[in-house]
């Protein structure tokens, strides 16, 4: 499996709103557990929820407190209820950002349910991040639902599972490790040994299945913490206030209990990017789904423990993108096209059936004009001393063939995979600069240095 430009949304400022007095979510009577499909995009676990009736697609994230949704073109007509304006405080550059708060709210999970719930609706659409997942997510849900069912996260599966708490508890595990965890407003924090430069160190790190990075870790936290020199500059991911820079490298090891990951990707965000981060003193990093996704994850709230059970991925490299591009889903448009047709005529020859109709294949096709939907991906960032950079792409340009196949027909994660091949190998792109039409190679290099 390939592992994809990751997406982290940075809403530290909403963990401070109290989610207590809001309805429990139930599972009907008797039953045991709960089964929801899920799709997994670039390693985020994106499930069906029902706001108030609505079915939406929300991010599973263990990172946030709030339930938010996201404002984005679409047709889709929401009903919130008991609506107030809320200005929420914590971007970058210190300005308020415009949220509606909604309560009274009736939220669906499958057959599990909960009344009386409070969401934050963020109505400026150039703070969602669908565009980077090229999959239309409306909202985020985490602690409102943990606190209240125990939950089974099967990336290898697709699904997640719902259980209520006793019933967890109680669920036979074998090959399991179990770490236990601290809740602090509403997140899980894990303590986890871990090598970097040489070092052995014990790091305090957020539980955060909303971030497809495999390790973030905070220079000022711990003096332990460094960016080695086997390191490189890059997009980290998106926050409020535009692109997160810092810088990529690996560590030598992770330690999850009895597992043991080796040579795992790590990035170090620069001070500025940590300014948009909530309870930076409190801990020295955040551990993402790159590496929960190698694991059936069985995560209680109630009893503050985390099994992990190593699946099919677990062995799978780290790899980062060789190419320096960052694209994303920029919508669609309605190009003209031809739908070709077989007419039917009359005939009275041999070749006729029984209601006196012949089909011509080869001359009498018809053509009839039809418009249709086709995505446009485009250019988000490139890496500064990058294969893109060097190929002379520019931020805005639009990809329309990657390696000869043309891109209305790929998903996005399929045109980034061929970021993330081998070192050497060649990608040949065709691309849309304002109407202007040319091809372009580039050839993936490996930045960073292989362990002796």
């Amino acid at each position: 499996m390939r592992i994809f430009y990751f997406i982290v949304v940075l809403f530290g400022f909403l963990s401070t709103f109290s989610v207590s007095g809001q309805g429990a979510f139930l599972l009907p009577e008797g039953e045991k557990s709960i089964k929801i499909k899920a799709k997994i995009v670039n390693n985020l676990m994106i499930i069906p929820v029902l706001v108030n009736g609505l079915e939406l697609s929300f991010l599973l994230d263990t990172g946030v407190r709030s339930t938010i949704l996201f404002g984005i073109d679409s047709d889709y007509e929401l009903e919130l209820n008991n609506k107030s304006t809320v200005w929420l405080r914590g971007a970058g550059d210190g300005k308020p950002s415009k949220a509606i708060k909604s309560t009274h709210n009736i939220i669906t999970i499958g057959s599990a349910a909960a009344i009386n719930q409070t969401v934050y609706y963020i109505p400026d659409s150039s703070q969602n991040f669908s565009p980077r997942l090229g999959f239309p997510v409306h909202g985020i849900i985490g602690y409102s639902l943990l606190k209240d069912l125990g939950v089974e996260m099967r990336y290898d599966k697709g699904f997640v599972k719902l259980y209520p708490p006793e019933v967890l508890k109680e669920k036979k595990c074998r090959s399991c490790v179990s770490i236990p965890f601290e809740l602090k407003e509403g997140k899980p924090y894990v303590n986890l040994n871990l090598v970097d430069n040489k070092e052995e160190l014990k790091a305090k790190l957020l539980l955060d299945s909303g971030s497809g990075d495999a390790l973030w870790l905070f220079e000022e936290t711990h003096e332990g913490i460094q960016v080695s020199e086997n390191s490189f500059k890059d997009h980290l991911g998106l926050g409020l206030n535009g692109e997160v820079l810092g810088s990529r490298s690996r560590i030598e090891e992770l330690q999850l209990g009895d597992f043991v990951l080796n040579q795992v990707n790590v990035a170090y965000p620069d001070s500025t990017s940590l300014e948009y981060l909530n309870g930076v003193s409190y801990r020295n990093g955040s551990l993402g789904s790159e590496v929960l996704r190698r694991f059936t994850v069985y995560l209680d709230y109630d009893s503050k423990m985390l099994k992990l059970k190593k699946n099919k991925y677990f062995d799978d490299p780290f790899r980062y993108n060789r190419s320096g591009l960052v694209v994303e889903h920029t919508g669609f448009e309605l190009v003209a096209g031809l739908d070709y047709r077989i007419q039917k005529t009359t005939s009275t020859n041999d070749y006729s059936n029984n209601s006196g109709e012949t089909i011509f294949l080869a001359t009498n096709t018809v053509e009839f004009p039809q418009l249709q939907l086709k995505s446009n991906y485009e250019i988000a960032a490139i890496r500064e001393n990058s294969p893109g950079t060097e190929a002379g792409l520019s931020v805005g340009d639009r990809i329309v063939k990657v390696n000869g196949r043309d891109v209305t027909k790929l998903d996005l994660k399929d045109i980034t995979k061929y970021f993330y091949r081998d070192e050497g190998e060649i990608l040949r792109l065709q691309v849309d600069r304002k109407g202007y039409v040319f091809n372009c190679k580039l050839k993936l290099r490996k930045l960073l240095k292989s362990p002796d």
